[in-house]
């Protein structure tokens, strides 16, 4: 016995639950951790007037690190809850005790997820996705990040850099120029070696405008994003 099918008009095929995941591995939650002796030096483009134009000035400045930690159970004393969820008060509790500072992501909004095959993906604000053949593209907003990190200067959240660390810092960066210096004669080297010149005079441009702006030398940082 033949069956027969009677065609229908193409119409699009409504998008199901399971097309709508993203293809990754579920991960961990996370959060936001800074202690006050922890800073880098990075660069950020910075609109600037001259005359009646504005050029991009690239400049340095020296920023929190801030760290991200998993919220892992069974590690670092993670109580687990359900799943990839686990209860970090515990161990928030004893970087508190260190002198960390800790970012509530509900306080601060900086955790962006995503469902999967199996959970969930927790990704930080800044890194956008797309998802092309089925494969998942990631891109991420650096200068966004380092934008929110010196807004957390300027409303308080963190402490202004002491002298000591910058100092530590260009100390340690005199450390790369000494290393390099010894075979500044390889082409290669000698890039690496011009470029860590570059950097220390930029770290010591910025100490001297903090010492005349103050915290306010960040908001060219906000400003600008």
């Amino acid at each position: 016995m033949t069956n027969k099918f009677t065609p229908q008009p193409w119409a699009p095929i409504s998008q199901t639950a399971e097309n709508k995941l993203l293809p990754a591995a579920p991960n961990h939650p996370f959060y936001y951790k800074w202690h006050p002796s922890n800073w880098r030096f990075a660069y950020i483009d910075i609109p600037v007037k001259s005359g009646k134009s504005t050029k991009m000035e690239k400049r340095g400045y020296f920023l929190p690190s801030i760290r991200m930690e998993r919220v892992v159970p069974g590690v670092n004393g993670i109580h687990q809850i359900s799943g990839e969820i686990g209860n970090a008060g515990s161990r928030i509790g004893k970087l508190q005790q260190k002198g960390w500072i800790y970012l509530e992501p509900s306080k601060y909004q900086y955790i962006s997820v995503y469902p999967v095959r199996g959970g969930r993906y927790h990704a930080p604000k800044w890194e956008s996705v797309r998802v092309v053949g089925n494969t998942l593209l990631r891109s991420y907003d650096e200068k966004g990040f380092l934008s929110w990190s010196a807004s957390l200067i300027l409303d308080g959240t963190f402490h202004v850099i002491e002298p000591h660390f910058w100092e530590l810092m260009k100390i340690q960066h005199n450390k790369t120029i000494n290393r390099l210096s010894a075979s500044q004669h390889i082409p290669e080297i000698k890039i690496k070696l011009n470029e860590s010149y570059k950097i220390a005079e930029d770290m010591l441009s910025f100490i001297q405008r903090y010492e005349e702006l103050g915290i306010n030398i960040y908001k060219e940082i906000t400003d600008a994003n």
